[in-house]
């Protein structure tokens, strides 16, 4: 109005005398406010003046509060497009002069277009009326999360006359996913796990004798052991029950040929290295001892003769013998405890030997341990003609299996040639069984050594080996 505004004045505050300053805005502060110069020109007093007209509105705005971001980290995955928001909280009334912007090392981030690696969007404002403010927000974005943009803090600042408050937010690269990979490894292990087991299944013979082939420093050398042979071989006897030409050639011809010539082990065999008039128990017993595992041939008939005599009496034998041609079973009953007569003057014996063999070894192998029994089925067995067999034997074969002969013969007897089979045509129709192959490398001869005993070369000390043998 018209009344001077004096120096200090109650209210009121002068800067160098070119300000005027208002301590606290009132209503009654509205109205014109002149600002008047006084000068001297050419000895004349004169003055200008420029007159403001002021008007107080209920407007005003208090310090800016960054509520995002929080002065946190936030995680990225790299190759991924990133957003995060920066929003402002200004207590007040009316439109406040405050601007947001986002800074990256301490520059500020003005580009706004998307085609950028790094750009923000248009500053929005909106107003609140519980409690009375005004909210600003700034988005920054990612078009790309690329390795320089880790490990960076990104920070958020409000510029107003009442201060510069900011947030930040460390950007790092997200945790290595390791769902994904330990599934793959452990479905990997899984797999490869039962792929070996099956693997192991199918060829575990195979394997089993090259690695005994390529490794037998592993194995300890069992020369030092105090034993004679690697297998007694116990088979059906001439005269006895199962005992025929088939047999007898298989024992004493094809045995030695593949496993003591071409494989180098030590055999024992009945009637060839038992001593002359050597008693059959004191035998059995010595050559048992002597041996690392026993070879059982059996056939169907082979422990008949067994299960029956061990019912008779001192005056009367009964005897079964069962026709392989017609598979029927019949009964002779005689006064004599050592023999019996078939139609046709066979004279068919009680394989005692056999009958000895069998059940030492089985005591041995079953009760006690010390010795491996190898079961060798020399024809196929029915499940009527299985039930016949000692229930050792039984045991022992439900137990570890049987190597079958007579599976090798029939694969043999498939690979014949046409020619062949007319051969045999012509001598009366019968098909002759041929001996499986002599080969060490066949399926037969592969089982009969997974089973035998292990030829090592391990050194093992002599006094050890002695102290074991006592």
């Amino acid at each position: 109005g018209c009344d001077p505004i004096l120096d200090e004045s109650a209210g009121h505050s002068f800067r160098d005398r070119n300000k005027l300053t208002i301590f606290k805005v009132e209503s009654e502060n509205s109205g014109t406010y002149t600002c008047t110069l006084m000068f001297t020109l050419d000895g004349i007093a004169r003055s200008v003046s420029e007159t403001i007209d002021a008007t107080v509105k209920d407007a005003y705005s208090l310090v800016p509060q960054v509520h995002e971001p929080e002065n946190e980290i936030i995680k990225g995955e790299k190759g991924s497009n990133f957003t995060n928001r920066c929003r402002v909280f200004i207590p007040g009334v009316g439109i406040p002069f405050v601007d947001v912007y986002w800074l990256v090392r301490n520059k500020l981030i003005t580009k706004t277009q998307p085609s950028e690696h790094i750009y923000t969007s248009e500053q929005r404002l909106w107003t609140q009326d519980d409690p009375k403010g005004v909210w600003i927000e700034r988005l920054l974005f990612f078009s790309e999360l690329r390795g320089e943009d880790f490990y960076l803090n990104y920070t958020c600042r409000a510029y107003s006359s009442r201060g510069f408050p900011e947030g930040y937010f460390t950007l790092l690269p997200t945790d290595p996913n390791i769902i994904l990979p330990f599934g793959l490894v452990v479905g990997g292990v899984t797999a490869l796990f039962i792929i070996s087991v099956t693997v192991y299944y199918i060829f575990r013979i195979d394997i089993v004798l090259c690695f005994r082939r390529v490794f037998p420093v592993l194995y300890a050398n069992k020369d030092l052991d105090g034993k004679l042979y690697d297998a007694y071989v116990a088979y059906p006897n001439p005269g006895a029950f199962g005992f025929n030409e088939e047999v007898e050639e298989f024992v004493l011809q094809t045995l030695p040929k593949v496993l003591e010539q071409a494989c180098g082990y030590k055999l024992f065999i009945a009637g060839r290295d038992c001593l002359p008039g050597q008693a059959i128990v004191d035998s059995v017993d010595e050559n048992l001892q002597a041996s690392r595992c026993v070879l059982l041939l059996y056939n169907a008939s082979t422990f008949i003769s067994k299960r029956h005599t061990s019912s008779t009496s001192s005056n009367n034998n009964n005897i079964t013998k069962i026709n392989d041609g017609d598979d029927k079973i019949e009964s002779k009953t005689s006064e004599s405890t050592g023999s019996v007569g078939f139609d046709g003057g066979d004279r068919v014996v009680s394989d005692t030997r056999q009958q000895l063999e069998c059940m030492v070894a089985m005591n041995r192998a079953l009760l006690e341990g010390s010795i491996k029994v190898v079961l060798v089925e020399l024809e196929e067995i029915t499940p009527a003609q299985l039930a016949l067999l000692p229930e050792s034997v039984r045991h022992l074969r439900k137990r570890q299996g049987a190597v079958c002969w007579w599976k090798a013969l029939g694969v043999r007897q498939r690979r014949r040639t046409s020619s062949r089979w007319r051969k045999d045509k012509k001598k009366g129709g019968k098909d002759s069984q041929v001996s499986p192959s002599l080969l060490p490398s066949s399926m037969f001869w592969k089982e009969i050594r997974y089973h035998m005993p292990v030829r090592g070369k391990r050194a093992v000390y002599p006094e050890k080996t002695a102290l074991l043998n006592l």
